[in-house]
């Protein structure tokens, strides 16, 4: 059983077709990807998922328990510490309260270098973290609240190529321990290696792909750049 499923979804705004005809899968422990370039609807797709908006047509059958959602925006109270909204973001999304030596260990088990990084993190204000430090920070926090599903709006966005590797690196293990994640990008190479499959989002319509071959056979490309483009023209 899936546990979401997207049938033949219409989004409409100020009489404009947003999206029409949109199918899309997610089962238990399943890291699935939606490709789009910037403006697409991946993020308006996100917000209908998490009933932020209404569609105009189909149906979403979410039977997540307990989802947490990454978006876009991020405005942490510039004068608090990231250790204290740590602790706000884990009495609204976690069961139980998350002590810092819990997520210490836990990342440690992931990678030492990161539970090193994120504790250094931890201990700054939030008008002291560069907006990578800030992303990478919410969507570490988010991997470990220990929900079933875990949607991620581009969390890579404006990410080093450090906590980029440390991301993924988290996905996977939320996948091994239950999660299902469904997440965006622009960044096809990393949605092609990570994702066990992917969608690409364009002219309104989902694409669904198994992996990055049949991306590029499909779009008739050499590289899953060429591809992109292709699918997006």
């Amino acid at each position: 059983m899936n546990l979401l499923s997207i049938d033949n979804l219409k989004y409409q705004h100020n009489r404009k077709t947003l999206m029409e005809n949109l199918s899309l899968t997610l089962k238990k422990g399943e890291l699935v990807g939606v490709l789009g370039i910037n403006g697409a609807g991946k993020t308006t797709l996100f917000d209908l998922i998490c009933k932020m908006r209404k569609p105009s047509h189909g149906t979403i059958i979410n039977r997540a328990e307990r989802q947490v959602y990454l978006t876009q925006i991020l405005t942490p109270p510039p004068l608090l510490r990231m250790r204290e909204i740590f602790s706000i973001i884990s009495c609204l999304n976690s069961n139980h309260a998350l002590s810092q030596r819990e997520v210490f260990s836990r990342l440690a088990h992931w990678s030492p270098s990161l539970s090193k990084r994120y504790a250094d993190i931890s201990e700054k204000k939030a008008a002291t973290c560069s907006y990578g430090e800030i992303r990478s920070f919410f969507t570490l926090t988010l991997l470990l609240m220990g929900s079933d599903l875990i949607i991620l709006d581009e969390p890579t966005a404006g990410v080093d190529p450090e906590f980029r590797h440390y991301i993924w690196l988290g996905i996977k293990h939320a996948c091994e321990e239950g999660a299902s994640v469904l997440v965006s990008s622009h960044y096809t190479q990393e949605i092609s290696e990570n994702c066990h499959r992917f969608y690409m989002l364009a002219h309104h319509r989902l694409e669904a792909f198994d992996n990055g071959d049949q991306f590029l056979n499909r779009h008739n490309a050499a590289t899953l750049d060429e591809a992109f483009i292709n699918a997006a023209m």
